[in-house]
């Protein structure tokens, strides 16, 4: 019998699933060339064409979905972008030009953007290369009249390389226990896809295929970032206990227009990280109270022109008629050079630290001041609110105050009706931290994000699995940044809203409470746990529990100190599996 072995990955989707091996090939469809004359070169374009126009029809019909239930829409939305761009024209291009069958021409342009997209350096976007992948699958499959499913997969464990968009959703209708892949970060649209079908995942898994194979049982722990192969009966039936509860371990929570209160009586708000419209009713259902960051670069595609002021004075619309009196904080533009085209001069070679955010927009102003006018307008009768990412210092503050006062001006000159948004700044870098005060009294409130504060005042790259461990959320110099950050905005009697990973975490949730925190913002699938825990715990409790970690020297200290206050006090209100994890 072999041996229990354990291999470190990379959670993107939390749970735990336990069964046996089946490995997903054939993702990518073959491609042969064939070099046409005049004559099959135009039947060729024409069954492109066909092909094209079918593939478009079937992603509108299921990009129109309307259930604000269904992750899929949006996803298949900017597919929709891709082959209703320059994508198509490109391909028929080839195909003219080069004489030669569709598949092939398909596979050359792919190929090309796909290239492109793993070379950004903004990781965020560069998982996106699987849309651009999915896209071609979708019109290869035209072309040959294959759609397929895949294998019968329910109650297995799938392995792959990668997944697109659309395997992720098919395999998740079969019910599989758990995925494992070799490629795909937190950001990528496969694992939000996974997390949005509450389906475990880890990544970053390579050369699986020579440990184990097809049949092989497998616990997948998406809770730690770990995958057991040939698990014992023991290590089987341990897990096994850790996945049955329920995750919200039974306690029903009111989700209804009432201000959201701890045990003694103290108001605190939960808002969600949304980027469409149609979700946030789920989110209002499950108790969030408006949006607390809206990401306006999801409105930037692979490809295609920037959204226009019009373009993105609708979006803005949508998302804040949606959400209604509790409004929304739009950031931003949070993206790299690379996403507006640049100069050779403007070539980064570290992007984590370079031309971004709040830079990018001050340094080129042109596509800041498109999206201040949307803003400006879109505030109009409605309750919008503006957050200037990675802010470092008061200048840039002064300096985007000064643009905005010139749009508005603008505006007002042209007899456009705009409204009075708030305006806030993001805190996220260390010099940020060190000028909190400062800044505090330039703007209407702060943003504290969490998972860049902890990667620049740590100098850990959150997405290196070579330094993960040095990535500690709950290192003393994050508790101190933070709880500065606090004295800061309540000396200059502003809110701040905390809405990075630590918000929608209940291990750090209390931490938060007790430094000061309010405010918390997070994805939908994290507001039942966090609502849960808060609504179970009082403000001196979490007061007097910072006060014990605060003397504490190592990261190390802290979570244990937690883990053993919440066992002993609150292990009720957690996931049962929730304090055997380990946190970072």
């Amino acid at each position: 019998m072999n041996r229990e072995q354990r291999i470190p990955a990379l959670a993107v989707s939390r749970g735990i699933g336990i069964g046996q091996i089946v490995f997903l090939r054939g993702e990518n469809i073959r491609s042969v060339r064939f070099d046409l004359n005049s004559e099959e070169t135009e039947a060729e374009l024409l069954r492109f064409k066909a092909a094209l126009d079918k593939s478009i029809l079937r992603l509108h019909e299921i990009a129109s979905n309307d259930d604000p239930n269904e992750p899929v829409s949006g996803i298949f939305g900017v597919h929709l972008l891709i082959l209703e761009s320059s994508f198509a024209e490109k391909i028929q291009t080839f195909i003219h030009e080069e004489r030669v069958n569709a598949e092939w021409a398909i596979r050359m342009i792919s190929d090309h953007y796909i290239k492109q997209q793993e070379s950004v350096s903004d990781i965020s976007f560069r998982d996106k290369y699987l849309d651009i992948k999915d896209v071609a699958n979708h019109l290869l499959k035209e072309l040959n009249g294959s759609h397929a499913a895949d294998p019968t997969v329910s109650g297995s464990v799938i392995v792959a390389r990668d997944l697109s968009p659309s395997t992720i959703i098919e395999i998740a209708k079969k019910k599989p226990v758990a995925i494992i892949t070799e490629l795909g970060g937190w950001t990528s649209h496969s694992s939000i896809l996974a997390r949005e079908f509450d389906l475990p995942m880890v990544s970053g898994v390579r050369n699986l295929e020579q440990f184990v194979s097809a049949g092989d049982c497998v616990i997948v722990d998406g809770v730690n970032g770990e995958i057991i192969l040939n698990p014992s009966d023991k290590t089987v039936a341990e897990f096994e206990a850790l996945g049955k509860p329920d995750k919200h371990s039974g306690i029903h929570i009111s989700h209804n227009n009432e201000a959201a209160k701890t045990n003694d009586a103290t108001h605190f708000l939960i808002r969600a990280n949304i980027d469409k419209p149609e979700s946030y009713e789920t989110a209002k259902n499950m108790g969030a109270q408006g949006i607390g960051l809206y990401r306006s670069e999801s409105l930037l595609r692979q490809s295609g022109p920037i959204p226009t002021e019009d373009q993105q004075f609708e979006a803005y619309c949508q998302i804040a008629d949606a959400v209604g009196e509790h409004g929304v904080k739009i950031r931003t533009f949070d993206v790299g050079v690379e996403r507006f085209g640049s100069d050779a001069h403007w070539v980064e070679r570290n992007p984590s630290l370079g031309l971004r955010a709040i830079r990018l927009s001050l340094a080129d102003p042109t596509h800041f001041r498109i999206q201040i006018r949307s803003l400006l307008r879109a505030a109009f009768g409605r309750n919008i609110d503006i957050v200037l990412p990675m802010i470092s210092g008061v200048g840039e503050i002064t300096r985007s105050k000064a643009i905005i006062e010139e749009e508005r001006f603008d505006l007002i000159k042209s007899g456009i009706d705009i409204g009075k948004p708030k305006l806030g700044a993001m805190i996220e870098t260390p010099s940020a931290v060190l000028t909190a005060f400062d800044i505090a009294t330039q703007v209407d409130f702060l943003c504290l994000g969490t998972n860049d504060l902890v990667q620049y005042l740590l100098a850990v790259d959150r997405d290196n699995d070579a330094v993960a461990d040095w990535y500690q959320t709950l290192h003393p110099a994050v508790i101190r940044a933070i709880a500065s950050v606090f004295d800061a905005a309540q000396k200059a009697d502003i809110p701040v809203s905390v809405c990075g990973e630590m918000a929608g975490s209940p291990f750090y949730v209390p931490v938060l409470l007790g430094l000061g925190a309010r405010e918390f913002s997070m994805n939908t699938t994290s507001i039942p746990q966090v609502l849960q825990l808060l609504t179970g715990i009082s403000l001196p409790d979490s007061i007097a529990l910072v006060t014990n970690i605060q003397s504490l020297l190592t990261a190390e200290e802290i979570e244990g100190c937690l883990r053993e206050y919440y066992l002993k006090n609150w292990s009720a209100l957690f996931p049962l599996d929730f304090l055997n994890s380990r946190f970072r």
